[in-house]
């Protein structure tokens, strides 16, 4: 893949000319990158007390992680199908469960949980491996035999190169035609499109999330609301002789109508 060749170089050129550049080893240590048969994680149980109190604290950010998770990579799951564009679509029961037991065997041997990556994922489609089972396996067993075997090379890694890379990323996966289209659409959504975005970038996905519902249903709300119509017309009592005022309601009818 480019990307690699150019991480690659970048590396290279890096040793070569002794660049004060920040690596991977500075941001993540020397001891993440010791390598050898010692860095694989020991099968167990988390040192987590099992009580309520523990389950409190522990709660309230699993099911952020679990909800940020599963959007993000069903959005991923979306994105390659429309870039692979071969008329099949991937199973969105399958994504959540295989990524529940992943993050499930990841706590029991030490790791943290996580969801798909767009950015691996879409250099893995582009490079054109992607739309089989095989190319996200192999790319765990080329990660895990890196991190045992060639560890001290990876360390060399300057920050920079992979910052580069993951613009790159950014400008190939952002829509850009949304710009053109924005002052067609209602301005509702594109306020929506605002919202999610900056909270985004300024905050994190997971208030994004909130952030983009709250709002949308706030919108839909109104729509409805502006939608209800009623009629007035004056009928005769079957009973007495005098007439009622009959109204006719047309439209949704709830608590924000």
């Amino acid at each position: 893949p480019p990307s690699l060749g150019a991480v690659v170089s970048a590396t290279l050129v890096a040793r070569l000319l002794k660049l004060p550049v920040k690596t991977l080893a500075d941001v993540a240590g020397a001891e993440t990158f010791r390598g050898g048969l010692a860095v694989l994680p020991k099968f167990g149980l988390p040192a987590v007390p099992l009580s309520m109190e523990a389950l409190n604290v522990v709660l309230p950010f699993a099911i952020t992680m679990a909800a940020v998770g599963s959007i993000e990579s069903l959005l991923t799951m979306q994105l390659l199908d429309g870039i692979a564009d071969d008329g099949k679509r991937g199973s969105t029961s399958r994504e959540n469960i295989g990524q529940g037991i992943g993050n499930m065997m990841a706590g029991l041997t030490g790791g943290i949980g996580g969801c798909a990556l767009i950015g691996q994922s879409l250099i893995n489609m582009e490079s054109g491996g992607g739309k089989s089972r095989l190319s996200g396996m192999s790319m765990a067993l080329f990660l895990g035999m890196g991190i045992v075997a060639a560890a001290p090379l990876l360390a060399n890694v300057p920050i920079a190169t992979l910052v580069g890379v993951m613009l790159l990323i950014c400008q190939g996966t952002f829509n850009w035609s949304s710009l053109r289209i924005l002052n067609r659409i209602p301005r509702l959504d594109a306020l929506v499109i605002g919202i999610v975005s900056y909270t985004t970038v300024a905050h994190d996905l997971a208030k994004a999330v909130v952030a983009g519902t709250i709002a949308s249903a706030l919108g839909l709300a109104w729509k409805l609301s502006t939608s209800v119509s009623a009629s007035i017309e004056m009928v005769s009592s079957p009973v007495e002789r005098s007439k009622w005022k009959s109204y006719s309601v047309s439209g949704p009818l709830y608590f924000g109508s």
